[in-house]
């Protein structure tokens, strides 16, 4: 059995490659902050910097520890296929209320997974059942990928600078992490930052290890990259003087060789009331677990 922390790390591309197989006008980050060079070409060639230090410095750049007085936070945004368009919908009030509401291509069908306390639910709307509220959680956060790239340092370690690499045309130091909790060498993810000012550029998410089961599918791994950080809205509930936070609102998605682009209409922070967040009227008994 995985640790949690091992699943939590997995459940961001697993919600993601559920979108792929089955199928705003804003102020640009160079208008919020001057690039900040971190190192000089000269050094760049003789000593890469510090993995914690470059880490620590993009986190800053789009909110850093602002992010964590945030009351609510909601993303809508819109995800581009072959198979046509989907959407996905999250919402986080704190402390432990969240839900994720994706709707595959074509409108063919919703999923919702929700969490508000010790209430979890799962299902299409009308048609809810009860889960375990931990599996819910971790399912749920893993369906939204603004969340996972402001909070890298909270859900990896061992970060270290494994050299630099050109990613669109720009040099990007390479960094490599671990899932927080998680000591196989397989689960370590690959982060890319630019060169000149640690602006998050994108990630190498690795194939999930092969299941047990010998008919079991092969998962590849994910490749994303972010484009156009812009600030968040700011609700009704925002505190006086809170400092400005920054976003991607466009990413794009590839898994064995399937594209995916999510453009977001929305991302804002203090915007939710507290009953915005509820468990549906009628939930059923959890399904019994299947035998293997």
């Amino acid at each position: 059995m995985p640790t949690t922390a091992h699943r939590t790390a997995r459940t961001l591309p697993l919600a993601l490659l559920l979108l792929v197989t089955t199928t705003s006008a804003g102020a640009s980050i160079d208008a919020i902050a001057a690039p900040v060079r971190i190192t000089d070409d000269a050094q760049r060639a003789t000593q890469p910097p510090d993995a914690k230090v470059l880490v620590r410095t993009a986190l800053d750049r789009i909110g850093g520890a602002s992010w964590s007085a945030i009351t609510s936070f909601e993303s809508v945004a819109t995800v581009q296929s072959a198979m046509g368009d989907g959407r996905i919908e999250f919402q986080f009030i704190a402390p432990d209320a969240r839900r994720l509401v994706q709707t595959m291509p074509g409108g063919k069908a919703t999923l919702e997974l929700g969490t508000r306390g010790s209430q979890a639910w799962m299902g299409e709307p009308g048609r809810m059942h009860a889960v375990d509220p931990r599996m819910a959680e971790e399912l749920a956060g893993g369906g939204d990928l603004i969340t996972l790239v402001r909070s890298l340092d909270a859900r990896f370690k061992d970060f270290t600078t494994l050299g630099s690499e050109t990613i669109d045309g720009a040099e990007c130091w390479k960094i490599a992490m671990t899932p927080v909790a998680s000591a196989t060498p397989d689960a370590r993810w690959t982060l890319y930052l630019r060169a000149d000012d640690a602006s998050i550029v994108g990630l190498e998410i690795p194939a999930p290890p092969k299941p047990a089961s010998s008919d079991a599918p092969v998962q590849d791994g994910q490749s994303i990259r972010f484009r156009r950080w812009e600030p968040v809205e700011r609700g009704p509930n925002a505190k006086p003087g809170a400092s400005t936070l920054l976003a991607f609102r466009e990413a794009t998605i590839v898994t064995s060789g399937m594209k995916v682009d999510l453009v977001y209409a929305k991302v804002a922070v203090d915007a939710l009331s507290d009953g915005a967040i509820a468990a549906p009227a009628t939930v059923a008994p959890a399904r019994p677990a299947a035998r293997r």
